[in-house]
């Protein structure tokens, strides 16, 4: 097996390598666990990227034009954009895109295209290089909707919280949601605990929604079998994030702490793609479990069930691991940056899905959370910077969204610098 460490770089100054794929089609532990393939969402055709790009570009310049009215300065606009994708994500922009009943994603935080949350989108990044905008709107809203879980997660960040009594009810969430709704909020993500515990009172939340946001949960997969997964779509939602912590299931069900974590999971992937939506796997990468041979297996099952990302976190010392030293390591750091980037730009994996690794853009142009691009709203409803720098700021329910986002970019990312876009 290929050391990924010794992959090339691709940055948009190299093309990427013409080899032919650098890891066997199937891992023994894909053979041991007996899965059957799944077909790709990553669009192939060069012709039809050609064309996204066009459509894309096309909708960017029209947001630009209509805020400008020049059109020397609306190219010049897009310049830096694209310009600014690249400093961020370290590719150029679509360079691999997923399909997912009929509509592209290529950012894991981005919404779908096309969609009326893409335009508001694209109207919000516009702002930010126009002087005298105003910046409203976010990216992501995270959204933790239960205390209640019934996994003992080694890394788990609410930790502190887990199984108390208090959760928000519905109302108040259809209340948060409407409110960063009207900030103009193009993608709010439910997480928990355990959303699923909760699925009666999102159809309910979903229902509610307005246009112009992309809705995702955030599950281990217990409780998401084919009908939920159905009813969810019919709701509204748009994606799920489903947790793996490895490639193998004993791996992953002592990582759990729950008999059977691994089994639900793979089971709740397939159910969401039947249901028509958008898959996604996030990793807790370990430094135990970072390692070529590890992530080159992972990212074999990723392919194999057909999911359209793989989001890559890092192990932070907050929740159940406080004061626990399980920061990565420079040759950790290392691996996965490199990985990142010969997955996402390499055609010897264009059949593998997009990776979203946070840490990458965090070092190269600081964190977007505190509000910049998202945060985080607990379940009593209180705001904070992210998950994982854990810090009430304000309620969430009893102030103005525009209050929440002004007092939030006070605050401080615990591991990384502000944003610098």
């Amino acid at each position: 097996m290929t050391n990924l460490l010794k992959l090339p770089i691709v940055t948009r100054r190299h093309k990427p390598p013409k080899t032919k794929s650098m890891i066997t089609p199937a891992s023994t532990a894909l053979q041991r666990e007996n899965i059957t393939p799944q077909p790709t969402t990553i669009v192939r055709r060069q012709g039809e990227k050609r064309w996204l790009k066009l459509k894309v570009v096309r909708q960017l310049f029209g947001v630009l034009y209509r805020k400008t009215g020049n059109l020397v300065t609306t190219f010049n606009l897009i310049r830096q954009i694209r310009e600014k994708y690249e400093t961020t994500f370290g590719e150029p922009l679509l360079t691999k895109v997923a399909k997912v009943d009929g509509r592209y994603f290529w950012r894991l935080a981005a919404p779908g295209f096309p969609s009326v949350a893409s335009v508001k989108m694209h109207e919000h990044e516009a702002s930010r290089l126009l002087p005298g905008q105003a910046r409203t709107g976010l990216r992501s809203l995270l959204f933790a909707i239960t205390k209640k879980c019934p996994m003992n997660c080694e890394h788990c960040f609410e930790w502190d919280h887990l199984n108390q009594q208090g959760d928000l009810p519905v109302a108040d969430l259809i209340q948060l949601v409407h409110k960063y709704q009207d900030f103009g909020t193009t993608q709010m993500m439910f997480s928990g605990g355990e959303p699923m515990l909760r699925v009666n009172d999102l159809y309910e939340v979903l229902k509610a929604a307005r246009l112009g946001t992309d809705f995702w949960i955030i599950t281990s997969g217990l409780g998401l079998n084919r009908e939920r997964a159905q009813r969810l779509k019919a709701a509204g939602l748009t994606g799920a994030m489903v947790s793996l912590d490895h490639y193998e299931a004993r791996q992953h069900d002592q990582f759990r702490g729950f008999a059977g974590a691994y089994d639900a999971a793979i089971q709740a992937v397939l159910n969401a793609q039947a249901a028509g939506l958008v898959t996604t796997l996030s990793l807790c990468a370990t430094q135990a479990f970072t390692t070529p041979e590890n992530l080159a297996a992972y990212l074999e099952l990723a392919k194999t069930l057909g999911v359209s990302f793989v989001q890559i976190v890092e192990p932070r010392a907050t929740g159940r691991y406080a004061g626990k030293l399980v920061e990565l390591d420079a040759t950790a750091i290392a691996l996965l940056e490199k990985a990142y980037l010969a997955y996402n730009t390499s055609k010897a994996y264009q059949d593998y899905p997009i990776i979203n690794y946070l840490g990458y853009h965090q070092r190269k142009v600081g964190c977007f959370g505190s509000g910049d691009r998202f945060f985080y709203i607990d379940t009593d409803g209180d705001a904070h910077r992210c998950p994982f720098c854990a810090h009430k700021v304000a309620s969430a329910l009893a102030f103005p969204a525009e209050d929440i986002i002004r007092l939030l970019g006070q605050q401080a990312c615990l591991g990384f610098a502000p944003s610098s876009l």
